[in-house]
């Protein structure tokens, strides 16, 4: 280097996570996942100006993430401003989840990555939820049931190299759970319709979506019977007061207690993310179905 030759340092590139990283705003959250997975390596994840973080959207950043892990990636992470989201982030350990730190393998409430069905890890998440008030073992099984369900849809035919992202959250003020669990995987639709299933071929992801959700006899595990235990999650779930959301591939559909269809443009999502948020204290209580197609 010469004399007076100033030496040129490249700035790391910067990608700003959305002010909002919700359900409602999911279609954002995954257009920034899309572009931290084609980012080079160091690339700084900015959610300085970010106010609000929910389940769906915490995993589905941490599973973009995961997919650069693997890729040999690294990603930097700078928090919220925000007081509350800051704390929630810590609280959950995405910030060390996401710069590849070590986290609290046995943390029940905490956003973990997950490579095989580890049933242990689901009761360890009934027992913690047992000892909130209100709360006893026969009104915390639904949950493990759920997580269990999620968990075994991913490892049975999802084919995601990473595994799946999982976090429960329980939030005292509403008294609901809501758990999260995404995958970067073939997606829900596109298995389905590889089995050649009668009416599925030509028919949208949302349509396909709804079919594993509702109907019994459709299943994606060739020569047996239980389908992709949507169905069962989805009656779980909504008897008791709650929603279930499904995003996968080009579709994004909701289901709670009442009638109601609206549509709208689609984020593509490669691999499967799929939140429910229920009061489990709840009675059950028969209903009407509810399909909500975004």
């Amino acid at each position: 280097m010469g004399l007076g030759t100033v030496a040129l340092v490249s700035q790391p590139i910067s990608i700003k996570v959305p002010i909002g990283v919700t359900l409602s705003d999911s279609y954002s959250t995954i257009q920034v996942c899309d572009k931290l997975e084609s980012a080079p390596d160091g690339v700084v994840l900015d959610a300085t100006r970010t106010a609000k973080f929910e389940p769906i959207g915490a995993a589905i950043i941490a599973a973009s993430v995961a997919e650069r892990r693997a890729s040999g990636l690294s990603t930097r992470f700078r928090l919220p401003v925000d007081e509350e989201a800051r704390h929630l982030i810590r609280e959950i350990q995405l910030d060390r989840l996401i710069e590849g730190r070590s986290t609290d393998a046995n943390g029940s409430l905490t956003i973990r990555q997950l490579s095989a069905l580890d049933p242990s890890y689901t009761a360890s998440v009934a027992e913690l939820l047992e000892a909130v008030p209100g709360m006893d073992e026969a009104t915390a099984y639904p949950v493990q049931l759920c997580l269990n369900e999620l968990l075994q849809n991913v490892f049975e035919w999802a084919n995601s190299r990473i595994g799946c992202i999982v976090l429960t959250r329980w939030f005292q003020k509403a008294r609901n759970v809501r758990i999260a669990v995404v995958d970067r995987g073939v997606g829900i639709p596109a298995r389905l319709r590889s089995l050649r299933i009668a009416g599925l071929h030509r028919a949208k992801d949302a349509e396909v979506i709804i079919a594993a959700v509702t109907h019994p006899k459709l299943t994606s595990r060739v020569g047996r019977a239980g389908g992709l235990g949507l169905k069962t999650i989805h009656e779980t779930v909504t008897q008791r007061g709650g929603r279930l959301t499904v995003i996968s591939l080009g579709g994004k559909v909701a289901w709670n207690a009442k009638v109601q269809t609206i549509s709208r443009a689609v984020q593509f999502f490669r691999g499967t993310a799929i939140e429910i948020d229920f009061r489990p204290d709840r009675p059950v209580k028969s209903q009407h179905e509810y399909v909500s197609v975004f």
